[in-house]
């Protein structure tokens, strides 16, 4: 009887994603330095989800936000999804920014938030690995480590 059940819910899972996976949302995570790695008890590994259309002013009561590393993250949603990350609280430009365009209906995957020409629009192919996009980057001093809010929709370079 357990196995029925559980093949049932298989079955569902794989056959109708969209009722258990169909959350538009970008998942980020802060991928810990090498030397924070020997810290001990500093390495985070919680996952932050961000629900597309939630606009997060402050990023200080995200998990791992105090914790040294680089923030890595995926975006799903629907073609023309924006979002754009600030290095400073309330949406302010003041320490760089990051506007992320998603231009196809695949999960887009960055590692790297700062490698992208800076205060220009750049296009990236889709790959096996992720969806294409656009990246508009204004650069600052470890913008990477520092992503302080998070804002949907189009941004006014």
């Amino acid at each position: 009887m357990k196995l029925t059940a559980f093949l049932t819910a298989l079955t569902i899972l794989i056959g109708f994603p969209g009722l258990s996976f169909g959350k538009d949302e970008m998942v980020m995570r802060k991928e810990p330095l090498d030397w924070a790695v020997t810290r001990d008890g500093d390495v985070c590994y919680k996952l932050i989800p961000i629900e597309v259309g939630h606009d997060v002013p402050d990023m200080r009561d995200e998990p791992c936000f105090l914790r040294d590393g680089k923030f890595s993250l995926t975006i799903s949603g629907p073609p023309g999804t924006t979002v754009t990350l600030f290095g400073k609280y309330n949406f302010e430009k003041g320490n760089g920014f990051l506007t992320i365009k998603k231009k196809d209906h695949r999960e887009i995957w960055l590692l790297d938030l700062i490698y992208f020409p800076a205060g220009r629009w750049f296009y990236t192919e889709e790959t096996e690995d992720s969806g294409a996009f656009e990246t508009f980057y204004n650069p600052s001093p470890n913008f990477e480590e520092s992503i302080y809010s998070i804002k949907w929709g189009a941004n006014d370079q």
